[in-house]
């Protein structure tokens, strides 16, 4: 608690949890509205995390991660494993086909504490495939201290990173706009409103009945943009509009 604001706080926080479960990487992230992740601080067992890929996350892929995705955080924050908010499809999508399951990692726990600033501190701590996902009486010694956790976490990120208050830019184009745009003014293909919505969703990993509750559409009529979509771009599956459209996320 004494450490919190300063340098020696990262390690501290790290022993206290390491103490009590292992893990393979304990990654420090502040998200902010409408603008990239900022690491604060990272560290990995032995080193076996490719620094590759912690700068493919941060420049590119970070768009797909469900944590940064997740919205319904309560005011005191909460602590999460992935397949918790994980979209429906998240683990057949090709982000974590291409980008998440190559890192050798099987399981993840997030803390996520709202800043005073309007952002989020995230705390990530994941598992490498060999030692296995977290079992159920880690989880619940994590969720029962997470309270403590969270204010910790949000005292030191707040001390370490202070911003101006913020609020997310009424004009910041959506995933679904990049889409739509992308494929006029680039592919010259004219999408609807409702198809660029859909393929926002798709590559972010829902299922047409996902996707179809997060847009208030009956899932048949989801299935029947869906279609229109693949047909308008010429392909056939999610890996094709994966490759097509990742680099607007």
């Amino acid at each position: 608690m004494s450490s919190a604001g300063t340098p020696e706080f990262f390690a501290s926080f790290r022993r206290l949890l390491r103490a009590r479960m292992p893990f393979a990487t304990f990654i420090l992230i502040r998200f902010d509205p409408g603008k990239a992740p900022v690491m604060l601080d990272a560290w990995f067992v032995s080193k076996r995390l490719p620094s590759a890929a912690l700068t493919e996350y941060l420049e590119n892929t970070y768009p797909f991660d469900p944590f940064f995705q997740f919205r319904d955080l309560p005011a005191g924050g909460g602590l999460y494993r992935l397949p918790e908010i994980a979209p429906d499809r998240f683990f057949s999508s090709e982000y974590y086909l291409e980008y998440y399951r190559k890192t050798g990692l099987c399981d993840e726990v997030g803390l996520l504490a709202p800043l005073p600033t309007g952002g989020r501190a995230h705390l990530s701590l994941s598992r490498f495939e060999e030692t296995g996902p977290y079992r159920r009486r880690e989880i619940q010694c994590l969720k029962h201290h997470a309270p403590l956790l969270l204010e910790l976490l949000a005292q030191h990120v707040t001390a370490v990173s202070p911003q101006v208050a913020v609020a997310p830019p009424a004009a910041a184009p959506s995933i679904a706009d990049l889409i739509q745009v992308y494929a006029g003014d680039t592919l010259h293909v004219h999408l609807t409103r409702r198809e660029a919505e859909i393929a926002a969703l798709v590559l972010q990993g829902h299922s047409n009945g996902s996707a179809a509750l997060s847009l208030n559409i009956a899932r048949e009529t989801c299935k029947v943009h869906r279609r229109n979509l693949y047909r308008k771009l010429e392909i056939s599956s999610q890996r094709d509009l994966f490759g097509l459209l990742k680099h607007l996320l």
